[in-house]
């Protein structure tokens, strides 16, 4: 039941009649509501794993309301209930998405030196979502401990906040001390939420279906015949997968934000406009804001941050970053992928000082288009490369892109690709053209004008858009795999 389905939204209008209607205003029956229909759409994705949930919940409630009543009293209990929390939390995330990488790396490496063990293969499932609601209850243990957050002593809301099932399966990873609350109140029908909800959808679904999966034959051709190609497709490929990637996992997102909204709830933002960074450590201040904000406060500031030692401070953020490729799972291309942006990050730390001098020294420097512009084309052509690690099969693969990117000159790839450069692409243009027009406010924005006809109007041909040219056929989320 995927966000981009007719039976999703079948489901989210039954969701929706007695929420506002014989439930309305009732905060504990809304709650019991939303959290009888999230563990509902969680068993219709992966019935098997609903136990698993439950009892994560269910733990991770009483750790809460233990660390906090031991918090003043008996701090040395409180700490080390809180330390058995995270670690309950990433022996879950090793057991059911590490175990097996780790196992057949050390299987390889022992028969690297001539022995030959007899190793069963594991094949565990990985629950879906599994990474995200880990986050969430791993954070809500440490805001206890830390005295950032009451405990919860809602059971039922406490529940509801880490199965909500528009963001279960990928995010936003949402902090309990921001969206509890909300739970508290009673939600009411509300004309502006549903006209930004339904806005919100619809420009994700416009992502989703006209960006992301219009784009994804071409990248796949590429990506799983490697061997096939040469640079400039490989190029092409992995500037496209940037930008698919974007569009699957923001569409994403700005429906269950969007979701979240028709249900009078606010969700974390988690992008905003990255493809207008200009260097490494603004990309990931734009990029899956939740999962970088969570990996720096729960990461990277407490190994040190930049509190300390400058190389000190970029070990911090190398091994926050090898953190961030190994969340997305257990293969070495992730862990290249974080070493890359880690060391993009770094880059830009090293080059601050003598390009802020540069900037003082050539006055209108920093205000110049064009020099705004190379900046934001460096940053992303560097993350095209990232792309690539990330899409890569293997490592195997990695070294073999590489290779043809800088060496190997051919005609590009275009076999069957005609939709993708005209309608796919004419609809990465009015992507980009409207994100455009939000980080430079300009005027052009007819789905938030405050002109109901204007807003109508577009919303109305982003639909017929949508049904013309986007992928009508369901496709899973990229995302959906972490």
């Amino acid at each position: 039941m995927t966000m981009n389905s007719i039976i999703f939204y079948v489901f989210f209008i039954i969701v929706l009649l007695p929420y506002y209607t014989i439930l309305r205003g009732k905060a504990r029956w809304q709650n019991l509501w939303l959290l009888v229909t999230s563990l509902f759409f969680y068993a219709w994705a992966e019935v098997k794993m609903l136990l698993l949930l439950i009892a994560s919940v269910s733990i991770f409630f009483f750790l809460g309301r233990a660390i906090e009543q031991s918090r003043e009293q008996h701090k040395s209990r409180a700490r080390l209930l809180m330390v058995a929390g995270v670690v309950l939390g990433i022996l879950a995330l090793f057991f059911f998405k590490y175990l097996g990488f780790f196992v057949n790396e050390i299987t390889s490496l022992v028969q690297a030196l001539g022995m030959q063990p007899n190793v069963p293969t594991l094949n565990v499932l990985v629950p879906l979502g599994i990474s995200y609601f880990t986050f969430k209850l791993m954070s809500y243990v440490i805001d206890v401990y830390q005295g950032k957050m009451p405990s919860c002593s809602d059971g039922i809301a406490f529940a509801a906040y880490v199965s909500f099932f528009p963001t279960i399966m990928s995010g936003p990873i949402d902090r309990a001390r921001d969206f509890l609350p909300q739970l508290q109140k009673g939600r009411f029908f509300d004309v502006h939420n549903v006209s930004q909800g339904v806005i919100g959808i619809v420009w994700g679904l416009f992502l989703k279906m006209c960006i992301a999966d219009r784009i994804n034959p071409y990248t796949d051709a590429v990506f799983n015949n490697l061997a096939m190609h040469n640079g400039p497709t490989v190029a092409v490929a992995s500037v496209l997968f940037l930008i698919q990637m974007y569009a699957d996992f923001c569409g994403y997102s700005c429906m269950a934000i969007a979701a979240g909204r028709l249900l009078g709830l606010r969700v974390a933002e988690n992008f905003m406009r990255p493809f207008f960074a200009v260097n490494g450590a603004d990309f990931w201040r734009r990029w899956h804001i939740s999962l970088s904000s969570w990996l720096r406060d729960y990461v990277y500031i407490p190994l040190g941050g930049n509190r300390c030692s400058r190389w000190r401070s970029y070990y911090n953020v190398m091994v926050t970053f090898v953190l961030c490729g190994l969340w997305h799972g257990a293969n070495w291309t992730y862990v290249v992928f974080g070493v890359h942006h880690g060391v993009l990050v770094v880059l830009s730390r090293v080059f601050k000082a003598p390009r802020e001098k540069l900037e003082s020294r050539c006055g209108r420097l920093k205000d110049s288009v064009i020099y705004r512009t190379c900046r934001q084309l460096v940053t992303f052509a560097a993350c095209a490369v990232g792309a690539m690690f990330f899409r890569a099969n293997s490592f195997s693969d990695i070294c073999l892109g590489l290779s043809k990117l800088f060496a190997e000159i051919g005609p590009v790839y275009s076999e069957g690709t005609l939709p993708i450069f005209t309608f796919g692409l004419l609809s990465v243009a009015m992507m980009f053209f409207s994100e455009y027009q939000q980080e430079y406010n300009g005027g052009w924005r007819p789905l938030s004008s405050s002109s109901l006809v204007v807003r109508s109007l577009a919303l109305s041909g982003l639909i017929v858009w949508i049904v013309m040219t986007g992928e009508l056929e369901s496709v899973s989320f990229i995302y959906f795999q972490f």
